[in-house]
């Protein structure tokens, strides 16, 4: 009787580990079917992620900024001729140039001179014009 009692013991412990295994492996598969989605969102962040700081570095033409310092040449306005030709107004020193860009080459097309006057000299020279018109009305 007590041998009995015994294998039932030993019985209903067997099951109640075989039991808990299955559930532990159940719990363990699914925290790796979990760790998997993770790993797979993970990856897929990350492959979105990149194209788009490219984007925004290319739409911010931010490889031209040199650490806050100003660049000496400035693109005024560009206009796209088709897929791989457009024409750009620069700045340069002051003088504005107009160049051609294609895929293999860069023209210069022309350039514009530098207007060395200022407000103070405009305004020197219309006073002067409007003295010398009194002048020649008296």
């Amino acid at each position: 009787m007590i041998l009995s009692m015994f294998n039932k013991i030993l019985l209903a412990s067997g099951i109640v580990l075989y039991a808990a295994g299955v559930s532990a492996s159940g719990v363990q598969e699914m925290s790796v079917a979990s760790s998997m989605w993770k790993v797979v969102a993970s990856l897929v962040f990350i492959i979105a992620f990149i194209p788009a700081c490219l984007w925004l570095v290319k739409r911010f033409q931010l490889t031209q900024m040199k650490l806050g310092r100003q660049s000496d040449i400035k693109i005024l306005s560009v206009q796209s001729l088709g897929a791989k030709e457009k024409i750009m107004l620069l700045e340069v020193e002051h003088e504005k140039i107009l160049i051609g860009v294609t895929g293999q080459t860069i023209s210069h097309l022309k350039s514009f001179p530098v207007r060395g006057t200022s407000f103070t000299n405009e305004l020197a020279e219309a006073q002067q014009q409007s003295a010398s018109a009194e002048d020649k009305d008296k």
